[in-house]
């Protein structure tokens, strides 16, 4: 089913097309190379056909710009899933991630930290940010969580996790 969703403020401009019955091509411009392996990560764990397509005012910084394309991917994923339950353990490196949804009521829980301030041009503290943003919008409740292991071994791990739990609770909305 393929979905669209556009984001326009005096700060950014996101555009999204989610395909849930993609194969997992992935096509991401954000201007952030840490947000763009973030969304190819969720995007190859869910097996969606995904592009966004994000602009922002980096002179703000790139908190903006992460939480806009939160916003607009979980209202295209919102679109797409209105039920179903999903859950899924991801390792990277030694990192261990997991991370679970329920469609149809929204709430976040993150039990992660960094060891860095920054990386791949992306304030890190902003990936919470981006991870609320993205349940509240796609109408489902997130807990996701990451322990051992390096920061980008954990991003990668919580990504890839929360694409294959969506992918899940897509898969169980279909039943």
């Amino acid at each position: 089913m393929l979905q669209l969703s556009r984001r326009e403020t005096k700060e950014t401009c996101i555009d999204v097309v989610l395909e849930t019955e993609g194969s997992g091509r992935i096509d991401v411009e954000t201007e952030i190379e840490l947000l763009d392996m973030i969304l190819t990560s969720l995007g190859k764990g869910a097996h969606f056909d995904l592009r966004i397509k994000a602009r922002g005012d980096s002179v703000t910084g790139d908190h903006h710009t992460i939480e806009d394309t939160g916003i607009t991917l979980g209202k295209a994923i919102a679109q797409a899933i209105k039920s179903g339950i999903g859950s899924s353990t991801v390792p990277s490196s030694t990192a261990l991630a997991v991370a679970a949804v329920r469609f149809g009521e929204t709430g976040y829980r993150g039990e992660f930290s960094f060891k860095s301030q920054s990386s791949g041009g992306m304030t890190l503290e902003n990936f919470g940010h981006f991870l609320r943003a993205l349940a509240y919008n796609g109408g489902f409740t997130l807990v996701i969580s990451a322990e051992g292991g390096d920061d980008m071994s954990k991003i990668e791990a919580m990504s890839t996790a929360l694409g294959r739990a969506i992918r899940r609770a897509w898969k169980d909305s279909e039943k």
